[in-house]
């Protein structure tokens, strides 16, 4: 048990530094890029390494879970195995359903009423209406590609919804694809296989066709199966003889390099390899070796942050709508302000909103009901 809870604040401190980078990259809904850069250096601003970040961290953590139900199931063929795997799958898919859909279907909502306020003429409304169905199946990041700069449903407020959109298909798909495989050493190979496939080969490949898409599935699916092949590896004994200012000096480096990489780099076919093997290098350190990411001082925030990580990072984007729209209007006194004491309140008062709103949704919402689905699983399995 301790073992696992010294796993899980690891993991939940690197969450934290994934969310600060991602705010980072949003703070342009906030403020003016050249008020931005009085606060984020230039070479820092862009944060979506915190993105792959989340895709290791999701791909190792519900391998790691599933790891051990999987190798205790019986049977010598697929069909048996997946018989046997009824209970346990549904479980699981229960699971991520309570701890997904809820603040999913509350920023879904949230976002509608901006608009409501902000868009009275309904040019939105048959977009919004899709964008649950889109979620659930999966598809919403292809419906960003195609209208984010068209579509003020995806920039009002429901833009970094596409992730869940992959990870939706991710977690549908994984549980089935390893009962595929008779043994966990089977299962580590194809994890491997198919990160190494979609990394060296499926990316360059179809970008060199189509482009390089942001959204699209095939450049974030190589984080998901590198991060599922490590937490087969995942054992106790780890990592053990590392020192602790070792340790610390090695993530620090990995995240900072994750953290100002995409600002350095012309856009290329393989710019997003070294993302991908970095985001998951960092999540197997935090994993392997106890404390690693447990800096002084801003540990404990980035602890205290990641364990709110879906909320911070679901609720950002409309809220931040909603703090412009409010702050121009008659509600806050910007005449008596210079445009830059303006902009700079508008960001304060954005910073305290956020972090009152993902409390309280992260208190009445996302954990009650990730608590009723681990309860109401475990209840379907026994």
């Amino acid at each position: 048990m301790n073992n696992e809870k010294n796993l899980l604040e690891d993991i939940e401190r690197l969450r934290g530094f994934a969310c600060l980078i991602i705010l980072i990259h949003h703070i342009a809904f906030i403020c003016p890029l050249r008020y931005v850069y009085n606060i984020v250096p230039h070479r820092l601003l862009l944060g979506e390494g915190g993105v792959f970040i989340f895709f290791a961290i999701s791909g190792f953590v519900v391998t790691l879970s599933l790891r051990e139900k999987i190798s205790k199931l019986s049977g010598n063929i697929f069909l048996e195995r997946l018989n046997s795997a009824k209970s346990m799958i549904f479980a699981f898919y229960k699971r991520r359903f309570f701890r997904i859909a809820p603040v999913m279907l509350l920023c879904v909502l949230m976002t509608g009423l901006y608009l409501c306020i902000s868009e009275p003429n309904f040019d939105w409304f048959r977009s919004w209406l899709r964008a649950t169905p889109e979620l659930f199946c999966g598809v919403f990041q292809y419906s960003e590609e195609l209208y984010q700069f068209t579509d003020k449903l995806h920039d009002r407020g429901m833009g970094p919804l596409w992730t869940l959109a992959i990870e939706g298909q991710f977690y549908m798909l994984w549980p089935v694809m390893l009962l595929m495989c008779k043994d966990n050493n089977a299962r580590a190979i194809m994890a491997l296989l198919f990160g190494c496939l979609f990394l060296f080969i499926v990316q360059p490949i179809v970008a060199g066709f189509v482009g390089i898409k942001y959204y699209a599935i095939y450049g974030h699916l190589p984080c998901l199966f590198l991060g599922s092949f490590f937490a087969f590896l995942y054992t106790d004994d780890i990592g053990k003889n590392i020192s602790k200012i070792s340790a610390k000096v090695i993530t620090a480096l990995l995240a900072l390099t994750i953290w100002y990489y995409p600002n350095s780099i012309e856009r290329t076919y393989f710019c997003r390899m070294p993302l991908h093997i970095s985001a998951t290098f960092l999540v197997v350190f935090c994993a392997f070796v106890k404390d690693s990411f447990n800096f002084p001082i801003i540990g404990r925030f980035f602890r205290f942050l990641g364990s709110r990580s879906y909320s911070f990072y679901v609720m950002q984007t409309v809220l931040a709508n909603y703090i412009v729209f409010f702050t121009n209007s008659i509600y806050f006194p910007k005449e008596s302000l210079s445009e830059y004491e303006f902009y700079l309140y508008q960001f304060i008062i954005f910073i305290v909103v956020l972090f009152i709103t993902t409390e309280l949704v992260y208190r009445f919402i996302e954990r009650p009901f990730r608590r009723l689905g681990y309860n109401s699983s475990n209840n379907d399995s026994k």
